[in-house]
């Protein structure tokens, strides 16, 4: 689904032919970054950003000219890959001039010529799996190297469904200065929303032409885990107001659905095609639970994903009566007609339109399409137990609301993915739109439990058999990751891969996997193993890691500087494992591992070891309880991950025991 902002402006390394090195008529904007003062910076910056200006044109309803420049000076090779500039576009938004320059540390400057801008489809685009009209042109700056200073400017003819702009001032890389300028006609006016930054005022030198003006932006340090950089970086989201106060930007999210649900209406009507399959699947059925699912499950394996996105038919899903007889569309037009069948068992449901990268809107994210998904809030009658769904909140009008994404072919009703989970999308209602927090679901709905009945020889060898069971996105992983087996051998792949980790060497004797295809139960791997040289002789002891297989711990906090941002986790999980191992005969305990006990409120985890008469018993829990660890937590939570590493690395000696 296409409803995020379409254009930007982004520097990325890849494969281009070098511009043209003419000599430069170098504009005085960038000819006066040379000399300027660097913003503040740390020896590992890779370049920072002289100079930002946005100059945008409102000429009336509909119809916008955007001119933006900017300027870096490249400090390390890293910072290299600004050197290629790419713009995104579409038939909304037309590039007019993309024009580039160098000022090396030596010689002369550098400019580009129309010839070496380069026009290509956009690779990679999430959705673009058939047809888009979103294509990029690309430019290679020449002598993008460690010292010089580049710079370009893009001007665009852009035709928007919503008028409305971003000013994104803090980046990645340190900022001098950042500009921003809207000349609008007479009577226009705007209102403005900032996030994660003070609220600046503008200067109006001439009447209808408002600018804003910020410096020394620190740049985000980009972290393991942390919430998405664009989500917590400064920006000012402006809504442009015609004075007819129509054909406006947004000023509220109520708004924001009221524009969606005319995108949509008409499209969810079911025809006589869509009513008689609805008959087909729930006929069966017994109860509106099995009813529902029985279509939910129709749309997600019998619809496939293929998007076909034109103009407003990237924000617009196709109808229903078009999907149903196509079989495919993307994550918009398969709620579409999801909804649309749900209707004829009698049960309401609502678009949420959502991104897909938890953080990337919060509670007091202002109103914009910076969406790239869709799912469903399906009303759930009275006679369905919501006890028996995770995936449920209350809503003050709605109900009790179970969320679903018919887009995800392995999270059966009732789940969500653990991207949705605690994210933030808006509730579309025939009253408009509502920003909502989707619910998080129990730990123990995902995760995986693990049994394991060993044997230990005398000469350190370890064999038996292991059960797994599996649930919730890491069921839908394991199940991901065996799609594309053709084969029994290929199908052992993720054991094979999870052993590795913890085992030297090892055999996989057998190995079956139960549930594959049955995404409502948890999967199940049943496989036996042999492990070589796994105890560890001396002397006259073996020395045995009770924690067999998997681990737990992280060196993900372990570096030079303190975490800046939250630490991020995929999802609540809970993991079990318990591992018997017999022990060979002539030997017995000598001494054991301490019990581990940990547990932080958001994460958790313990672990005991003891034996009973000749089987080694070891058992333990890991638990991730909350979805998002506060920065102030970071040093317990870096410490807590070097509990776990030590809790795993411990081992239990034997000795021989005396006749």
């Amino acid at each position: 689904m296409r409803l995020i902002r379409l254009i930007g402006i982004v520097a990325a390394a890849g494969a281009l032919a070098h511009a043209t090195m003419a000599a430069a008529e170098t504009p005085k904007w960038l000819r006066a970054q040379v000399g300027a003062a660097l913003p503040a910076h740390d020896d590992d910056t890779p370049a920072v950003m002289l100079y930002s200006e946005t100059v945008l044109t409102v000429q009336g309803p509909g119809k916008i000219k955007r001119l933006d420049r900017k300027a870096y000076k490249i400090l390390r090779r890293e910072g290299e890959a600004l050197g290629l500039v790419r713009v995104d576009f579409d038939s909304q938004s037309r590039v007019t001039g993309l024009r580039g320059w160098t000022i090396p540390q030596e010689g002369k400057d550098y400019q580009t010529r129309d010839k070496d801008v380069v026009e290509t489809g956009l690779n990679g685009f999430e959705g673009a799996e058939l047809i888009t009209d979103i294509r990029a042109k690309q430019l290679l700056l020449p002598a993008a190297t460690v010292g010089s200073i580049i710079g370009y400017e893009v001007e665009q003819d852009q035709r928007p469904y919503v008028m409305s702009d971003e000013w994104e001032f803090q980046e990645v890389v340190p900022v001098r200065e950042s500009h921003y300028t809207v000349q609008m006609p007479p009577g226009w006016s705007y209102k403005m929303f900032w996030l994660n930054h003070a609220e600046e005022s503008p200067t109006v030198p001439v009447p209808g032409q408002w600018n804003w003006n910020v410096s020394g932006v620190q740049p985000i340090r980009l972290e393991g885990q942390m919430p998405p950089w664009r989500g917590i970086a400064g920006k000012m989201v402006l809504s442009l107001l015609p004075p007819d106060g129509k054909q406006g930007g947004f000023q509220n999210w109520q708004e924001v659905g009221t524009w969606y649900v005319g995108l949509t209406r008409g499209r969810r009507d079911a025809t006589p095609e869509i009513k008689q399959k609805v008959q087909e699947l729930t006929a069966s059925a017994p109860t509106v639970l099995a009813k529902m699912q029985a279509l939910a499950d129709f749309v997600q394996k019998d619809i496939r994903y293929v998007a076909i996105e034109l103009g407003i038919g990237g924000m617009q899903p196709h109808p229903a009566a078009e999907v149903f007889t196509h079989r495919y569309g993307d994550c918009k037009d398969k709620v579409t007609l999801l909804s649309s069948m749900l209707k004829e068992i009698g049960i309401d449901s609502h678009y949420v339109i959502i991104n897909t990268v938890r953080g990337s809107f919060t509670e007091v994210t202002p109103p914009n399409l910076g969406f790239n998904h869709a799912i469903l809030a399906i009303q759930l009658p009275a006679s369905v137990d919501a006890a028996t769904l995770p995936a449920t909140a209350k809503h003050a009008k709605l109900g009790t609301v179970l969320y679903f994404d018919p887009t995800q072919p392995l999270i059966p009703l009732g789940r969500l993915p653990g991207a949705l989970q605690a994210n933030y999308g808006m509730l579309v209602t025939p009253e408009g739109g509502e920003l909502v927090r989707l619910p998080q679901l129990p730990s123990e709905a995902n995760g995986v439990r693990r049994t394991a009945k060993l044997k230990l020889d005398d000469s350190g060898t370890l064999e038996g058999d292991v059960v797994e069971v599996w649930q919730g996105d890491m069921a839908a992983a394991q199940r991901g990751s065996l799609r594309s087996a053709t084969q029994d051998v290929d199908q052992i792949k993720p054991v094979e891969s999870m052993l590795s980790h913890s085992l030297g060497t090892f055999q996989i004797l057998k190995a079956s996997v139960g549930n594959l295809r049955v995404i409502e139960k948890p999967l199940e791997w049943h496989y036996s193993l042999r492990a070589e040289r796994y105890a560890k002789s001396a002397g006259d002891l073996l020395l045995v890691r009770p924690r067999v297989i998997s681990s737990y711990s992280s060196g993900l906090l372990e570096t030079k500087e303190p975490r800046v941002h939250p630490i991020e986790f995929d999802a609540p999980a809970r993991a079990t494992d318990t591992f018997e191992i017999t022990l060979p005969a002539g030997y017995v305990v000598d001494e054991l591992p301490p019990a581990t006990k940990e547990d932080l409120g958001f994460v958790a985890y313990q672990s005991t070891t003891e034996v009973s008469g000749k089987v080694l018993k070891y058992t333990r829990v890991f638990e991730v309880r909350e979805l998002s660890v506060a920065v102030a937590n970071a040093d317990e939570l870096k410490k807590f991950y070097r509990r776990i590493e030590n809790d795993e690395r411990l081992s239990a000696v034997l000795k021989r025991s005396t006749p």
